[in-house]
């Protein structure tokens, strides 16, 4: 079973990191000026917004019945664990073009320290909150077997966290965040976070109901 998840996995992540520098080379021949760090920094950081989403839904998934039916439950925790992984690349990248850019001149407490950067700071730090959300929450898969599975389980939730102050951060500092394709990006991975989220719980109900009621019966 594993053999098959791998072989699933590893060409959606493959196929996602192409498609990622597909983006970012688009974006350095869009460019005007040489501004190529500027534009680059633009588009990875919008890759890893919708890679991190894509990382959530999936990882809604996992937890419901519709996972399992679209891509069977352990292919679709592979996929989840693959986005989670190309998010941070993808990242790394932002902060990384964010540096090579003469014209913000970020220093490196700016780019790794909350609450210091000259540019909007309060949005900016939330970016760089999510992203150590975001290490945290990867690194975890492989402290599930020390820490265990209800701990590591509670921990996972944090996602939720990144992915919502990645949403405040784009909308509150990206230069592009007034563009409609960027608000219809940013309202489209919102709509499926939270109709996944509520699609999830709703299929919970009926299990607590029917559980209650035994309580009750007996």
């Amino acid at each position: 079973m594993r053999s098959s998840v791998t072989e699933f996995g590893k060409p959606l992540a493959a196929g996602l990191a192409v498609g990622a520098l597909a983006i970012v080379a688009w974006a350095a021949v869009s460019s005007a000026g040489g501004q190529f760090s500027w534009y680059a920094a633009r588009a990875a950081g919008m890759v890893a917004y919708l890679l991190a989403a894509g990382s959530v839904m999936f990882g809604i998934a996992t937890s419901t019945k519709l996972g399992g039916k679209l891509m069977g439950k352990s292919n679709v925790a592979d996929v989840h664990r693959a986005l989670s992984l190309l998010s941070i690349i993808a990242i790394g990248a932002h902060t990384l073009f964010l540096g090579l850019d003469q014209y913000a001149d970020f220093t490196l407490s700016e780019l790794f320290i909350p609450f210091v950067t000259w540019y909007r700071p309060v949005w900016t730090s939330f970016g760089i909150i999510a992203a150590y959300a975001a290490i945290a929450v990867y690194v975890s898969f492989y402290l599930r077997p020390v820490i265990g599975y209800k701990a590591w389980r509670s921990f996972h939730y944090i996602a939720f966290a990144v992915f919502g102050l990645g949403t405040l951060h784009g909308l509150g500092s990206g230069a592009d965040s007034g563009a409609a394709w960027a608000l219809a990006i940013y309202g489209g991975c919102t709509a499926g976070v939270l109709a996944l989220l509520a699609y999830r719980i709703a299929s919970r109900q009926p299990r607590a109901t029917v559980r209650l009621d035994t309580v009750r019966t007996t």
